[in-house]
């Protein structure tokens, strides 16, 4: 919005900074989404997540512009376990305001974190497959797939809501009780949680009116208004010893009591139990088959490329790319063999010296990129970690190495490839630096390696500029 004197644009202020004009409507859309950003804080203090987000996406629908609203609905959506919805407001929080903005650090901090994107990618997927197996009618298989789901991500609110409704369904109300439980401790008043909680409360207030007696068995009390009171004689006379006829109804009580527990807890608790292990037993079996299933097609896509390499072998091709292509197959099995003997750390070892280039086969290369995907959590920390090692020592050489290794299974790390370019600056290979430096520009616009990377690029290229020219002067000498 411009000033509507001097038209100068007015930027989260009603008072123009040319003619310190103040904009009335202007000024009343500033007020009322400062009061929305202040309920959604509040709310945010008190749990009250849902709440706080309503509140928070109002006061952007007034200025869109607040980037402190923008952030904290943010910070609301990744407390909710909607990590997507959080980035996509740090990311439009950073396109408004580019400096000072705290929302760079926390999408620095989730994207520095591939563990984490991975737990996220997989509880997304495992949701959504939780609702495929509803909409097919397998409603144990989506249990068990929303219970990994809670476990993977403490937060997901929604996963904890569906999996309350289905235990509902299923009339395991204890158990729905607790997961709603869960689910209010992290947004205590969220509508759909409540509406459920509420429906549980119903269904326990109909078994309880089920039990209590009818209105006609009950006392009525009779006001008499001349009622008749009757004496009683004094006597010493007992027929019995009350003592005694205490102690029989204690042990008539505890008799009772024992038969109440065999009769009613006993059975429940067995079938609890019961519910408990076809649970686990389902757990495990689909674990099991999912093992198994990924076992097949290892030892088959093994037993391909044994195959493929033997005949290789026995072709006894001599140029460099056939040895290069046997190379590549044999140290391919080796990462597969170390895979399957759950040995991660050397089969991404292994398989981060692979040229994806040398495989010929496209089997070969499904196994390449299964292996990259299923081992890279584990030896990315170390292959970074050794990289940064080396170059703190000034040992360039292997510094590249690891940080080659490192970008097979992270390749849009824009720290790796600082680093990386870096090193070939310092090993004197500008080309391979420039093109470092050129793909944290162009790629990796908001990274804050942009500034460095321009610098040293412009110093490549000042260095190569300053060579032609002595080269030039060289050949006109002579």
């Amino acid at each position: 919005m411009n000033c509507p004197r001097c038209h100068t644009p007015l930027e989260n202020t009603y008072r123009c900074p040319n003619c310190q004009y103040e904009d009335p409507m202007m000024k009343r859309i500033i007020f009322a989404a400062n009061y929305h950003y202040n309920q959604g804080l509040y709310k945010a203090r008190i749990r009250d997540l849902s709440g706080a987000a309503v509140s928070l996406r109002m006061s952007l629908k007034y200025n869109k512009r607040q980037t402190d609203a923008r952030n904290l609905l943010g910070l609301v959506y990744y407390q909710m376990g909607e990590i997507v919805d959080a980035l996509s407001e740090w990311v439009i929080s950073v396109h408004f305001k580019s400096q000072g903005n705290v929302a760079r650090n926390y999408i620095k901090k989730v994207q520095n974190n591939p563990g984490k994107l991975q737990v996220i990618n997989t509880t997304i997927q495992k949701y959504n497959l939780a609702l495929r197996y509803l909409e097919e009618g397998n409603q144990d298989l989506a249990v068990i797939e929303l219970k990994k789901v809670v476990n993977l991500n403490p937060n997901y609110i929604r996963a904890y809501q569906l999996l309350g409704l289905l235990y509902i369904h299923h009339k395991q109300y204890a158990a729905a009780r607790k997961i709603l439980s869960r689910a209010l401790k992290l947004d205590r008043n969220n509508i759909t949680t409540v509406r459920y909680m509420n429906e549980l409360a119903e269904i326990a207030g109909q078994k309880n009116r089920k039990r209590s007696p009818v209105e006609g068995q009950r006392f009525v009390q009779i006001k008499d208004p001349n009622p008749i009171v009757i004496e009683r004689s004094k006597s010493n006379y007992s027929d019995f010893n009350t003592g005694t006829l205490s102690f029989v109804n204690i042990v008539i009580g505890i008799i009772i009591g024992a038969a109440v527990v065999g009769l009613l807890l006993v059975p429940s608790m067995r079938r609890s139990n019961r519910l408990e292990y076809n649970d686990a037993v389902t757990e495990y079996s689909s674990q099991i088959s999912d093992r198994n299933e990924q076992i097949s097609t290892l030892q088959s896509q093994v037993d391909t490329l044994t195959q493929e390499n033997d005949r290789l072998k026995n072709n006894s091709g001599d140029t460099t790319a056939a040895q290069s292509q046997s190379e590549a197959e044999a140290a391919l099995i080796q990462a597969v063999k170390a895979y399957m003997d759950n040995d991660y750390s050397t089969a991404g070892m292994t398989v981060a010296d692979i040229d994806p280039s040398a495989l010929a086969s496209e089997d070969s290369r499904d196994v390449y990129e299964y292996l990259v995907s299923r081992t890279g959590d584990t030896v990315t920390d170390q292959l970074f970690g050794e990289a940064q090692t080396y170059y703190d020592s000034r040992d360039y050489m292997n510094a590249a190495t690891y940080y080659r290794r490192y970008l097979v299974f992270v390749p849009d790390s824009d720290e790796a490839l600082y680093y990386l370019g870096r090193t070939y600056q310092n090993l004197t290979d500008f080309d391979n630096a420039r093109a470092c430096y050129e793909q944290i520009i162009n790629d990796h616009s908001d990274s804050e390696y942009v500034d460095e990377a321009q610098r040293y690029l412009s110093q490549i290229e000042s260095a190569s500029s300053e060579t032609q020219t002595e080269t030039e002067s060289a050949a006109a000498a002579q």
